[in-house]
């Protein structure tokens, strides 16, 4: 930063938001506090070199905001900058690399607001302070957008053994076009590869298609008897295993072809098709899909759940948004728990009852695979002998598959969460009624629950009755909303946790999305609402106008970069912390801050800072400091 020399201050223009929400003792404060300087045309006001005690409010003339070599943004009287250098995030790009500067377009003055007096007209003005954040949703996204590369960077270092291979299946030269049809109908397959071929292609391997097929005998009226060997293709195309799979698109573009041979080691291992490719290439949840719906036995849904794992490596190093991820892996979960309960219960137990799950899973939120949170709501007046086996062995399974008990027992083989429905509705009641701490927490578990197999109009009646027997009953909400405080956002408005604790971890969880996830949930109970997304209940509850639009859509910026953070703690382990050899992303919600990089560290800072907003919001609303 060029220095100019302060002078007195001019009269501090506190008609312009956000200074317009200082009372007048504050104002007194702060032009007492105020510096003014002036720069000469073309001086450095900030850069990313050098940081600032201060933040800047043009008083005349205008700043250019350059980032690299182009100008990014022109601050007239009025405009403020300097926020994020003041909290030691003054100008980077992705990585890092593009330096962001602040200039004089011409000869200009403004008014320098030391970072002491804007902390504590922060903390003592909490309207004031959450306006300061000022436009921090566009500000996350302006930062999240300096990634732009690392999605095509990724997505050309796939390989091919990332993608669903179909099993190679062959038939001899000498077999007739009809033995070639029934090998593809009973392996449900679209292709055959010949071998033994005659001596006009000597021992080369081919292929039959099914449109080969079609096209053989319906067009060209060939008899079904005809042996295939002269009738296939020779030369295939062939990658190995370990090939990329932008290399497998290319070819199969290049030949126009919807499959290509993959050879491992020499021997043909597979084929893969156009379809398995792409999938991978946007993801791989459709094969991950498929051995779900053809899983016969528990131990198929345990090699596709196990996928899931790769799947989350897969999506993030491709940059898909996390909210995209835990869709995908909401549906796939949910998938595995149908099929399991499938297999494991008899028809009249699927008939009769509604199995549900509840916590992050119940809200569709969920990125990694977390503690069980599960329950079963069975019919009034229905019994299932077996039913405490079905029960343990459902838990029994989904520990196998990576999903770990609950330590709260919530879960169906423990019977308090595997019962009628009027037990369900006399559990509510008291719950309600008689909110003690573990009242209070089932409740907001149950709150979350969302149908996964069975009769859904089990769980739909549970919460009609839950929301009808809520009252306008202050003491209750104010209960109910209390842990959203319970832990510690280190952070004040602005956080100098960075500067001064940086090798301490911080808990993500209970610091940033836990507060967010568990206000919202009182927020959105108190208007009786039903929505168990974190999401759709801010989008809800700011169409009610229980919620500011401005902080409505901060909140939804907030938890989606936490929980992005949140992930790439656990995908991206350094390399002296080795995930064993689990198969699992072990579940950790402590990130180190001198981990992280610089675009990630500088928005944790401002989620961290939006948080502690938000928490002082739920204390004003539910009057949780009287």
């Amino acid at each position: 930063m060029q220095h100019a020399m302060p002078t007195a201050s001019p009269d501090f223009d506190f008609g312009q938001p956000p200074f317009d929400l200082l009372t007048d003792d504050q104002r007194t404060a702060l032009a007492g506090a105020l510096d003014i300087a002036l720069y000469p045309r073309d001086a450095v006001l900030l850069s990313r070199e050098e940081p600032t005690d201060a933040m800047f409010v043009v008083l005349r003339g205008t700043v250019q905001e350059r980032r690299g070599g182009e100008v990014a943004a022109v601050h007239g009287p009025g405009d403020r900058f300097g926020l994020q250098a003041l909290y030691g995030a003054a100008g980077a790009g992705a990585g890092g690399s593009t330096a962001r500067r602040f200039v004089a377009a011409e000869e200009c003055a403004c008014h320098l607001i030391p970072r002491p007096a804007l902390e504590a007209l922060a903390a003592e003005n909490s309207e004031f302070g959450a306006a300061i954040v000022g436009d921090f949703a566009q500000r996350m996204r302006d930062l999240a957008a300096l990634r732009s590369n690392r999605e095509m960077a990724a997505l050309t270092m796939a390989r091919i053994r990332q993608a669903y291979l179909h099993p190679p299946l062959f038939v001899d030269a000498a077999a007739s076009l009809r033995d070639a049809a029934e090998a593809m109908r009973q392996n449900r397959a679209s292709s055959v590869l010949v071998r033994g071929a005659d001596g006009s292609v000597g021992g080369a391997v081919g292929i039959l298609t099914g449109t080969d097929l079609r096209d053989l005998v319906v067009l060209d009226g060939r008899p079904v008897s005809e042996p295939v060997g002269p009738l296939a293709r020779y030369g295939l195309l062939t990658l190995d295993r370990d090939d990329l799979l932008f290399n497998a698109l290319v070819l199969m573009t290049k030949h126009a072809v919807r499959r290509v041979v993959v050879t491992e080691k020499g021997a043909i291992a597979g084929l893969l098709g156009q379809s398995d490719l792409l999938a991978v290439l946007s993801n791989h949840s459709q094969v991950i899909g498929l051995q779900v719906e053809h899983a016969t036995d528990p131990a198929d849904l345990r090699r596709a759940s196990r996928s899931i794992v790769e799947l989350i490596r897969t999506l993030h190093a491709t940059g898909v948004k996390v909210s995209f991820i835990a869709d995908l892996v909401t549906e796939l979960n949910r998938r595995i728990f149908r099929k399991l309960f499938e297999l494991l219960a008899p028809p009249d137990l699927l008939a009769n009852s509604c199995l549900i799950v509840m916590g992050s899973e119940g809200r569709g939120e969920q990125l990694l695979k977390t503690d069980q949170d599960n329950g079963l709501i069975l019919r009034d007046g229905f019994d299932c002998p077996d039913l405490a086996d079905i029960a343990a062995d459902f838990s029994r399974h989904l520990v196998e598959f990576g999903y770990p008990p609950c330590p709260g027992n919530i879960m169906v083989s423990n019977p308090d969460w595997t019962r009628p429905l009027a037990g369900y509705k006399d559990a509510l009641f008291n719950w309600v009624h008689r909110p003690d701490e573990a009242a209070q927490m089932n409740l907001a578990i149950f709150y979350d629950a969302a149908p996964v197999a069975g009769d859904a109009t089990l769980l739909a009646e549970a919460k009609d009755y839950l929301l009808s027997r809520l009252q306008d009953n202050q003491m209750f909400f104010t209960q109910f909303a209390r842990p959203a405080l319970s832990f510690d956002t280190p952070s004040g408005l602005f956080a100098t946790l960075f500067e001064r604790r940086r090798a301490e971890a911080v808990d993500i969880k209970k610091a940033g999305i836990f507060p967010i996830v568990h206000g919202v949930r009182a927020l959105a109970l108190e208007k009786h609402r039903a929505e168990t997304n974190t999401v759709e209940r801010i989008q809800v509850l700011a169409e009610l106008g229980a919620l500011d639009r401005k902080m409505a859509a901060d909140l939804v910026e907030a938890f989606t970069i936490l929980s992005t953070i949140r992930l790439k703690a656990r995908v991206d382990l350094p390399d002296d912390e080795p995930e064993g050899e689990g198969e699992e992303l072990a579940i950790d919600n402590l990130v180190h801050p001198d981990r992280l990089g610089k675009l990630d560290r500088d928005q944790f800072k401002d989620c961290l800072a939006l948080v502690k907003s938000f928490k002082e919001l739920i204390a004003h609303h539910f009057r949780l400091n009287h």
